[in-house]
């Protein structure tokens, strides 16, 4: 455990002394609309990076620094983010399959890559790994929503989720409440459940455990943490191997500790 801590904190100081890696920006055609994608370094693995909802690709910043030219880094913003055009209709889950499929097969034709996804981006990035093993050399899952949360949490205090609904749509712009109805009527759908059986990919699990003080969404109070534990707990049973960390921050785990994420990525590009 010391070992770990001083070879995290060695990794945050290389981030002051690298600064930033120079990106070049690359633009992914997919017909009605184009994503905008940043490439930076040119190493031997590719990692991609899939963004929580309502995020773009700046948010890996650190992350990107931390892994250096060594890595072949690829981020992006889904349609109606940042540079990223869209057709003006809200996507579902398979639609934003689909383009972060594109990404790769544009960016990284006929390799495999460590996809990392934070939030929603990580439930985006373990439906990926259930669908298209294959294209896959690791996962790294930053704090990652779950296919069964919403139907875990409205059992808890439905009431709860329903005013949090309502709060979250008065902060989003118009397009993103539109994304919003069509994320939760997947999750709230019967059928929908956190998969128990995963592929033989191995896995990094990060889960922030910070209670807040004044919690804004359920998903911050000591309840709503206690079932994001579980259903974390339950998404990695599905792995046949791999690691399941819990660390002291906030949701966004890879903007308070970058060098946590840095070090899981480094865990599974380096596995055979």
């Amino acid at each position: 455990m010391k070992r770990n801590r001083v070879k995290l904190w060695a990794l945050a100081v290389l981030f002051l002394a690298m600064g930033s890696v120079s990106a070049r920006e690359i633009t992914v055609d997919r017909g009605a609309y184009a994503l905008q994608a940043q490439e930076s370094g040119s190493g031997a693995v590719t990692v991609v990076f899939e963004s929580g909802f309502g995020q773009g690709a700046g948010v890996w910043k650190d992350v990107i620094t931390g892994l250096g030219e060594d890595y072949h880094s690829i981020a992006y913003a889904r349609a109606g983010l940042g540079k990223s055009g869209s057709n003006g209709q809200p996507k579902r889950i398979d639609e934003h399959l689909a383009d972060l499929t594109a990404v790769i097969d544009t960016l990284a034709p006929g390799r495999k890559v460590v996809l990392v996804g934070h939030s929603y981006g990580g439930l985006l990035a373990t439906e990926f790994a259930r669908r298209h093993p294959d294209r896959l050399q690791g996962l790294v899952l930053v704090d990652p929503a779950t296919m069964g949360q919403r139907h875990a949490f409205r059992q808890a205090d439905a009431a709860r989720i329903q005013a949090d609904d309502t709060s979250l749509r008065a902060m989003l712009s118009p397009a993103m409440v539109a994304d919003y109805a069509i994320l939760i009527e997947q999750l709230d759908a019967p059928g929908a459940q956190t998969p128990q059986t995963m592929p033989d990919v191995p896995v990094a699990l990060l889960t922030a455990t910070q209670i807040a003080s004044e919690p804004l969404f359920f998903e911050e109070t000591a309840q709503g943490k206690a079932l994001w534990k579980i259903q974390h707990a339950l998404l990695f049973s599905g792995f046949t191997r791999g690691s399941h960390r819990y660390l002291d921050t906030g949701h966004n785990l890879h903007r308070e500790n970058p060098a946590a994420v840095v070090s899981a990525i480094q865990s599974v590009s380096a596995r055979p």
